[in-house]
């Protein structure tokens, strides 16, 4: 009984390290470059940085293929988009900030398809929509 329950620790914790792996690549200055945190070749988040060692973007991988929200940053940490994939596939809102972090368009996609846009004045206010024939 002490065997298989020695066993059983054994292969969860062989399962567990597997799970969550971790592999840092850096810039010719030192400085973090990306970050990928897998459990395998096909199911992994990325975290790319700037050289200067701000975060530029996050997203995910599941099945070799982007899925959930993916954010950007501007070099000074400032946010410059955010953008949602099923799948592979653009899906939802996805949305464009001016350099000072200003909502500047909203997209909406379908089935990789754009399906509306809204542009906005630096104070938040519609400017115009457009909607594809």
């Amino acid at each position: 009984m002490r065997y298989i329950l020695s066993l059983v620790c054994l292969i969860v914790t062989f399962g567990l390290n597997a799970q969550s792996k971790v592999l840092k690549t850096y810039h010719e200055n030192g400085k973090l470059k990306t970050i990928y945190t897998y459990q395998d070749a096909s199911n992994y988040t990325i975290e790319n940085f700037h050289e200067n060692g701000n975060l530029m973007e996050t997203g995910r991988f599941v099945n070799a293929k982007m899925d959930g929200i993916w954010l950007n940053f501007s070099e000074n940490g400032i946010r410059a988009g955010e953008a949602i994939y099923l799948n592979g596939v653009k899906s939802g809102n996805w949305k464009v900030y001016d350099q000072v972090g200003n909502l500047k368009y909203e997209i909406t996609y379908a089935n990789n398809r754009k399906v509306n846009t809204v542009s906005f004045d630096s104070n938040g206010q519609n400017l115009a929509e457009t909607t594809p024939r």
